[in-house]
């Protein structure tokens, strides 16, 4: 379950798809929400803390997290993302004791082209997790086509800091070009290279990206079945992407067909009524996607092995579940680059 906290945000990330708003979730409306869900739910569920920037809402999750320990036998494993700008001491304590998973966003010697003036906020945050929290945190990394070719040696520096799980994520909203992909490909060889040392030191992989798949099999989207999400401005998604999406236009079809409704409305619905609803997240399956140019996912020889989120490529095209071009063109080096890797 993911909770978006709140649309505060204190950076304004050039990538970044949401938008800035006044809309904030209440103590109230969470715990309606896993009131509602609590027959339903497995014995351990992830609960995810998003925003906005989560930082802003902290005594929100600390409400969050007291309520569902305190009401709940099921087992809660709670994760927070954060841009780290506002993590100090006594919120890594707090995270560990709660034994939370905590994604830093930070984009490495591109981080002053998303905000210049965070850097040093933001490594003194790492290097705080570093001495205090170890084993319960990553680096996520973004990248766009003016940026990647500082990848190699962003991921180098933070591995030399002693950083062990990273993850870098690349723009694809916007247009990859010939010229982009080249460099994608040379900055991920150079990658593949300084992940080898930790590894061969280690038997670890420090890069997620690089992680081995041996399953294979056709990629289905687990949102509304899953997951699903409680947004600011109160209403259920399966996903928040798709709320990124959907969730300013009413008026669009596909926002009756993907939301839940608010809070009030997703209670009262029935077991059935919801059941339709989630269906229609059971069609987003990557082999009824298809490209920009109409090219069929399901004809291609890669099928098994790809996995892209119908959402995140509705951001570029407009049309859920339909990838553009780029998209594949970076699944495929980055598959290279992990191959060679592995």
């Amino acid at each position: 379950m993911t909770l978006v906290l709140s649309e505060k945000c204190n950076f304004s990330c050039p990538y970044c798809p949401q938008r800035k708003g006044k809309n904030t979730l209440t103590i109230e409306d969470i715990a309606a929400f896993l009131d509602f869900l609590q027959p339903r739910l497995a014995r351990t569920v992830r609960l995810g803390f998003y925003g906005g920037e989560p930082l802003l809402s902290l005594p929100l999750v600390e409400k969050t997290v007291a309520y569902a320990e305190k009401k709940y036998k099921t087992t809660f494993r709670f994760a927070l993302t954060t841009n780290g700008s506002l993590l100090q001491k006594e919120h890594i304590l707090f995270f560990r004791e709660q034994r939370f998973t905590l994604g830093l966003s930070y984009d490495g010697m591109a981080q002053k082209d998303r905000d210049a003036g965070s850097v040093g906020a933001v490594e003194s945050a790492l290097e705080n997790l570093l001495r205090l929290y170890p084993a319960g945190y990553m680096v996520n990394s973004v990248f766009t086509p003016r940026t990647v070719p500082l990848l190699a040696a962003s991921i180098g520096a933070l591995l030399k800091r002693g950083h062990q799980r990273l993850r870098f994520a690349l723009d694809t909203c916007v247009p990859w070009r010939r010229a982009d992909l080249a460099a994608l490909k040379d900055q991920l060889d150079r990658v593949a290279a300084l992940c080898l040392e930790p590894r061969r030191k280690t038997r670890g992989n420090p890069l997620e990206n690089f992680a081995s798949k041996e399953k294979k099999g056709v990629f289905a989207c687990f949102a509304g079945r899953d997951r699903l999400a409680l947004l600011p401005d109160r209403t259920v998604w399966g996903c928040d992407r798709f709320h990124t999406l959907f969730g300013r236009d009413p008026a669009n079809p596909d926002y009756a067909r993907y939301c839940f409704g608010t809070i009030e409305e997703f209670m009262s619905k029935s077991a059935k009524a919801l059941a339709a609803e989630a269906a229609n997240y059971a069609e987003l399956r990557q082999d009824y996607f298809f490209s920009e140019k109409k090219e069929l996912c399901s004809l291609c020889d890669d099928l098994e092995n790809c996995s892209v989120c119908p959402a995140q490529a509705a951001l570029a095209t407009r049309t859920l579940a339909v990838i553009p071009s780029w998209t594949c063109r970076i699944r495929r080096i980055t598959r290279a680059a992990a191959t060679r890797f592995t």
